[in-house]
């Protein structure tokens, strides 16, 4: 039995929302390269903000820019726009917000209102497409968030976005470890305030070869953003999208397997990694 498709209806007494991106350089000059694909979430607005000196030349249509000045204590451009992302909805009058990567992250369906997502948590993310990670200090966790599509409600996670953000100010260790803070804030001090969501709203599956060591998927049916630069051009191809991915057949079997039928099911199961790495 196929699912219903999914519709979402919004009234005029919902919270404000919106999705947020934060972009420098020539990336402000090319919002509409996935930025604008959230266009299709009429309960969404859509903000900008350019660290830089200028607003850019090429101005999109119906995304609100913000033009912020560099701040140099991050040390690099894109730690400083990682970082501060999460504190410039702060300065929107909107109650929700998803915080996006400018350049990579593709919106294929519509999505719930924020509310919806969040169900009642501060902050709701996705788990990395390799979630088992070390934190340091002795931490494990094998929920490593993505820090490229986040959702926040705003009010609620200003403490965690500043507590971040400080983080970030405090030592460089990395080009891009606006990511590694957030999960040692999130895992060590707010992690009875998120909500974790299925990977469909960060599908970080390769469409092909590349990268190597990253799971490999043949279909974005489902799929609601999409979020991986090295098949953007792909991804757009295959849009529309369906709603649902078709579940599998099971054949059933004939009747109880004797032992030797057993070993073999589990032999062909795992050779054709079904539940495997």
């Amino acid at each position: 039995m196929s699912a219903p498709p999914t519709s979402f209806v919004t009234s005029p007494a919902s919270p404000r929302q919106a999705v947020v991106t934060v972009v420098y350089g020539s990336h402000a000059e090319r919002l509409d390269y996935t930025f604008t694909s959230f266009h299709r979430n009429p309960h969404l607005e859509l903000h900008a903000f350019v660290i830089g000196d200028r607003l850019p030349a090429n101005q999109v249509a119906g995304v609100r820019y913000h033009l912020r000045a560099p701040d140099r204590s991050f040390s690099h451009p894109m730690r400083d726009a990682d970082f501060r992302r999460w504190c410039f909805i702060d300065e929107l009058e909107v109650e929700y917000a998803v915080v996006v990567d400018g350049m990579d992250v593709l919106c294929l369906r519509p999505i719930p209102p924020l509310p919806e997502l969040l169900r009642g948590g501060a902050f709701a993310g996705c788990v990395e497409h390799d979630g088992g990670r070390r934190l340091g200090g002795g931490l494990y966790t094998s929920n490593f968030l993505n820090a490229g599509v986040t959702f926040w409600n705003i009010a609620a996670s200003r403490a965690m976005r500043q507590e971040i953000e400080t983080r970030g100010r405090t030592r460089y260790r990395n080009l891009v470890d606006d990511q590694l803070a957030l999960n040692e804030v999130i895992h060590t001090r707010y992690f009875d305030h998120i909500t974790l969501l299925p990977c469909h709203y960060n599908y970080r599956g390769s469409l092909g070869p590349r990268p190597a060591g990253w799971p490999r998927t043949s279909s974005l049916d489902g799929v609601r953003i999409y979020h991986n630069r090295h098949w953007i051009e792909e991804a757009k191809r295959r849009v529309p999208t369906a709603d649902r991915p078709p579940l599998s057949v099971l054949p059933p079997d004939a009747g109880p397997l004797n032992a030797w039928q057993q070993r073999w099911r589990r032999f062909v199961t795992r050779w054709r990694r079904e539940g495997y790495r």
